[in-house]
């Protein structure tokens, strides 16, 4: 396996550091044979430098693979149809001789630079501390996930949602009602 070191790119938003723990399972996933996948979504803000992380995770294999088993047949089938008639597989090999900057300055699918998406997601096939550059990392736009959208099942769409919200909702408490507060003058 070709080897690179984990661009901050990957790193946690919120630790600014290598993440540590899988999102699922709390996997400690630093040992060197611990392979897992790293997925953040990014906005930018067209006419701005400025972009913001909508979010970011470290998840293991065993719960990756767990939560592919969740996603209904059909929508597998149409995601692996997608991907077959719109990506370019020799493209797909040479990003391994590629260092994994170039591989995300644009998207996988649309060949759009990162620049011009206005939002994006990447991924990293992580082994420890280091990239696997057997399956390099990646970019997909807004406009490929748009697209893959539809193909979904509601299923799987319910299943994507319920992770999202057990991971990413805000806190059930902020949620509530304030009660009134007395403001003396």
């Amino acid at each position: 396996m070709s080897e690179n070191n984990i661009p901050e790119e990957f790193y946690s938003f919120e630790t600014n550091a290598p993440f540590e723990r899988c999102i699922e399972c709390e996997k400690y996933l630093l040992d060197e044979d611990t392979e897992y996948i790293i997925e953040k979504a990014v906005k930018n803000y067209e006419g701005y430098s400025a972009k913001d992380v909508v979010f970011d995770y470290a998840i293991c294999m065993d719960c990756a693979d767990r939560m592919r088993k969740e996603i209904s047949k059909e929508s597998w089938e149409k995601m692996m149809q997608y991907f077959q008639e719109n990506m370019d597989v020799r493209a797909r090999l040479e990003m391994q001789e590629k260092s994994p900057e170039e591989n995300l300055k644009s998207c996988m699918i649309k060949h759009t630079e990162v620049e011009n998406c206005q939002e994006y997601q990447i991924y990293a096939h992580c082994k420890g501390g280091k990239l696997n550059m057997e399956n390099p990392p990646y970019m997909i736009s807004g406009e490929v996930m748009e697209e893959l959208l539809p193909l979904l099942s509601k299923q799987t769409i319910d299943e994507m949602n319920g992770f999202m919200n057990k991971h990413f909702s805000p806190d059930p408490t902020l949620m509530e009602p304030v009660p009134p507060r007395l403001v003396l003058l």
